[in-house]
């Protein structure tokens, strides 16, 4: 099959396409998929050309600056590479030299646009540098270097990392009057709010405990907080915040979050988090009107490691876990703790195992206001933080922790906050409003 494809623009012929397409479907369909990319070519050329002549010449120290005549580059886009002549101008007092039309067509420094910028950062945050190259050249016939993709990552990321941050400062130095909150864009009747940390490899070293001569790589934390709720069909939503800031700060940002999905007008409002007690310090500076509610799985986690201590026999530590398990699911915390001093008194545990039990049993003693578990199941609320869990991974696990990883700082922020803007539907907004300085 012969094809032809003749382009005409405003009713000038600016080019005519030739394509044999033959062999199997897959073959043809391939061959079909060139003839598009190369009629996005020229279209594209076509049109950035126009840009290109059509900017103004710029002005510099109070003059319009000297046009030193045309120059040609090539530019990256989703058709392959296209070529421009743009001009160059330079200021006659100070020397600097300037090419407008970039400013115009290139996104920030980079010789590419915006369009394929952002195919670069979408594919980067769900798939390892080192496959980026043969990726882009695989989906779009494009050669892009390693290292320019790794500084467009990092600026696209940084860009909303330094907007999140701006927002903290904002909240920290500036004291709101009442009401002077975000405008809820939902009107939950239930909202729940967690947080948690997860754990990752940095790029940094430290000598190695057991092996002096060796040095290993530090791994650190990333905070995460989740709002969350169920609309009026039952469907769960759910909005995500990432940081490294200190508790005070990661907290200012996840009440402002809160407060976005409104969290001030839920009547019910429900704080859940594991045993982290820079979650719980979050939850009494920001979140102290909200429900406490310790993850059901993290607590019994404790009663089973309690259980192993106690008992060296396994049948038999199973059997007193699951009686501890019962009081703690039928009756919750507090009841647990007169079960757990009745144990204390009717048993001669010594040693290790005496210490295991005081040490579950103070553990409940300062958490049981968060674990009435069956005024939480009556209410039909949610006693596990399975939903921060999750976000966690999606967030940062699922990216940040895959095989032979390490991260810089800048590198890790950036990759997190790209996939933020995913989970919370906010990725076409945030680039369309994302500029790059050159």
């Amino acid at each position: 099959m012969h094809a032809e494809v003749i382009i005409r623009i405003d009713g000038q012929t600016v080019a005519t396409l030739k394509q044999e397409i033959e062999g199997s479907a897959f073959e043809q369909e391939r061959q079909i998929e060139r003839v598009q990319q190369r009629i996005g070519g020229v279209l594209t050329e076509s049109g950035f050309q126009r840009i290109a002549d059509s900017v103004a010449a710029p002005g510099c120290c109070g003059r319009p600056m000297k046009n030193c005549g045309p120059e040609e580059i090539h530019l990256h886009t989703m058709s392959g590479k296209v070529f421009l002549t743009r001009r160059r101008y330079r200021c006659r007092v100070c020397g600097q030299s300037l090419f407008p039309a970039d400013e115009a067509i290139c996104f920030g420094g980079h010789r590419m646009t915006k369009l394929l910028a952002q195919r670069i950062c979408q594919l980067a945050t769900v798939e390892h540098f080192t496959r980026l190259e043969q990726l882009l050249d695989d989906q779009h016939g494009i050669a892009v270097g390693h290292e320019e993709m790794l500084e467009l990552v990092h600026q696209a990321g940084g860009a909303a990392e330094a907007a999140r941050r701006a927002d903290v400062e904002s909240w920290r130095d500036r004291r709101r009057p009442a009401g002077d909150w975000p405008e809820p864009q939902f009107r939950p009747s239930r909202i729940y709010v967690s947080c948690d940390g997860i754990m990752y490899c940095t790029n940094l070293t430290e000598p190695d405990p057991e092996h002096p001569d060796q040095k290993r790589l530090i791994w650190q934390q990333m905070k995460v907080g989740c709002v969350y709720w169920q609309n009026a069909q039952g469907s769960w939503q759910k909005r995500v915040i990432w940081g490294r800031d200190c508790p005070e700060d990661f907290g200012a940002t996840l009440y402002r979050l809160a407060c976005e999905c409104g969290y001030r007008q839920a009547p019910e409002k429900i704080f859940a988090a594991d045993g982290g007690d820079w979650c719980w310090d979050i939850q009494a500076r920001y979140f102290s009107q909200a429900t406490r509610i310790l993850d059901w799985y993290h607590a019994n986690e404790h009663l089973w490691e309690t259980a192993r201590h106690l008992i060296s026999v396994t049948a038999d530590a199973h059997v007193w876990a699951r009686q501890a398990e019962t009081v703690l699911w039928n009756q919750g915390g507090e009841k647990l703790t007169l079960w757990l001093r009745e144990q204390q008194k009717s048993h001669r545990w010594r040693g290790r195992a005496l210490e295991a039990l005081q040490s579950l049993l103070r553990y409940f003693e300062l958490r049981t206001e968060h674990t009435k578990y069956p005024e939480y199941r009556l209410k039909e609320w949610q006693i596990g933080s399975g939903m921060i869990e999750s976000t966690a991974k999606q967030l940062v696990g699922l990216r940040l922790k895959g095989p032979g990883m390490h991260w810089s700082e800048k590198g890790a922020l950036a990759i997190t906050a790209l996939r933020a803007q995913d989970l919370n539907g906010l990725w076409n907004t945030f680039w369309n409003n994302l500029s790059l300085s050159v």
